[in-house]
């Protein structure tokens, strides 16, 4: 058995790590495998790499005849020169995301050949994605369905939504990513005594809900400051990024953006990302929505305690780590007051609108009504969960009012100083927990038995999925978020 693993890219990344381990799980089981991908490497080590330069992500395509694929081709044609031959299995990571306007023909093409596939979906474009998702929906074939074809989520959440759109359950598996403590080097004490270092080990993209990072920030009492490890490399991201850039600077907040090769932790260190990782003191998160996780159990590996938002959807499927939960909040809340629900109203029509349009689905005044009242429960607002614009406003308020802001755990709230003054004094807990769940040596015997079954199996026509069936899954008001439309 031989295998080809197709990324856009191997930039640095949660995607790019998953790649890397299953490379090496390939490699471990004496299985010849190629990582076609659209840029090189960029990481340490040597892998089986082969640049197609096609696959990155595109700009609007150059024109090519009907019925033809030039993606598919080259790709056959790459994995051959690599192999010997063409590939017994074809491993696609994040194909139905949008990124590549020939990513559908190439997922038709394959399917079509009934050669074993792997479609993993890290992410999807009906998830908050709207310019991607705007893409994909005049292709009615992005979703085929074959013994031969296996669907992987790394989450269970991903896996339900998925099997309740119409994938059979036996064409579809959970595959948690590995996790491995990043290195981390020097100041294994604080910088100063009694001080503490929050690092958010994330790049600045939009949901990562750096208003609510500066909020923290600010919010906190005695010697403690907060670092974002990068910028987003996406220009679109710029602009929002650099506004709480210059926020920050402005109220004179505790934080640092974009540490990472650019500021030492302290005079006399190095800027490198194990540095900053060594001398933190707690990781942070106040994302609003990730795939896996990575920094939740990232946390537990290094032995730091972690606090910031909670992601109930993400987390409930790190069993037995409760320990490394316990400093996590689910909603921080404002004062309905403090909002002009008006304006709150209006951004929110121009948010659906786009969304809407995007997946070219009708926008209803009662789908508005009821994304408005699932947004305005009771007498608060969830900070993270504001349009950029009214966050900024917000924040001065909020920074003078830190009596008025609560986090949400359960049932219960609690003023956001007090949270946060336990939360930084939170120890790591005395016995680490079981992360053999997603240990290499799992996801090694896990991965192989994926392959095993996919390619004994007896191979028939593809049926698609109707994917609006997905969309719905997503584009429901309970799910809408400003920071993703």
């Amino acid at each position: 058995m031989s295998v080809a693993l197709v990324h856009y890219h191997l930039r640095p990344g949660g995607v790019t790590r998953v790649i890397e381990r299953q490379s090496e799980a390939l490699t471990s089981a004496g299985i010849p495998h190629v990582i076609l991908s659209g840029t090189r490497q960029e990481g340490p080590g040597e892998l089986p790499v082969k640049i197609v330069p096609t696959l990155n992500y595109d700009t609007p395509q150059e024109p090519h005849e009907k019925g033809e694929n030039p993606l598919h081709g080259q790709l056959v044609r790459a994995a051959t020169a690599a192999l010997g031959a063409e590939p017994d299995c074809w491993h696609l990571h994040n194909p139905t995301l949008g990124k590549n306007s020939q990513f559908p023909d190439l997922i038709t093409e394959l399917a079509a050949r009934q050669t074993p596939l792997i479609l993993q979906l890290h992410d999807f474009a009906e998830d908050g994605r709207p310019e991607n998702y705007r893409r994909l929906r005049l292709h009615e074939k992005l979703y085929p369905l074959a013994p031969q074809i296996r669907y992987l989520t790394i989450n269970s959440r991903d896996l339900s939504l998925l099997r309740s759109a119409g994938v059979p359950t036996t064409q579809s598996s959970l595959l948690p990513n590995a996790v491995i403590a990043p290195p981390s080097s020097g100041c294994e004490t604080p910088l100063r005594p009694n001080s503490a270092l929050a690092l958010y080990p994330v790049r600045g993209i939009r949901r990562k809900n750096l208003g609510e990072f500066c909020l923290l920030s600010g919010i906190a009492t005695g010697d403690t400051s907060f670092a974002l490890a990068l910028p987003p490399q996406n220009p679109r991201w710029t602009s929002t990024y650099q506004r709480w850039v210059d926020t920050a600077r402005k109220l004179r907040l505790p934080v640092s953006m974009g540490v990472i090769g650019r500021l030492p932790p302290d005079s006399g260190t190095d800027c490198s990302f194990p540095r900053w990782l060594g001398c933190s003191t707690h990781l942070i998160t106040t994302s609003i929505a990730e795939g896996f996780g990575l920094t939740f159990l990232e946390s537990a590996c290094l032995g730091k305690p972690l606090l910031g938002r909670d992601l109930s959807e993400i987390t409930c499927d790190f069993k037995g780590c409760d320990s490394i939960l316990r400093s996590l909040y689910s909603e921080l809340l404002i004062p309905r007051k403090w909002v002009d629900e008006r304006r709150l109203h209006e951004l929110l029509c121009n948010h659906l609108e786009h969304l809407y349009d995007c997946s070219g689905q009708s926008l209803s005044d009662d789908l508005v009504t009821q994304t408005f009242e699932a947004l305005a429960r009771g007498r608060h607002l969830d900070f993270g969960n504001l349009p950029e614009e009214i966050q900024l406003e917000l924040l001065p308020r909020a920074l003078d009012n830190p009596g008025d802001v609560l986090a949400r755990k359960g049932g219960s709230t609690v003023p956001i100083r007090e949270w946060l003054g336990k939360a930084l004094s939170a120890q790591s807990p005395e016995i680490a927990p079981d992360l053999s769940p997603w240990s290499p040596k799992t996801y090694v015997t896990n991965y192989q038995s994926i392959y095993r079954e996919i390619t004994t199996c007896q191979t028939e026509r593809p049926d698609w999925l109707d994917h609006s069936q997905l969309l719905s899954k997503f584009l429901t008001p309970g799910r809408f978020h400003f920071l993703r439309s």
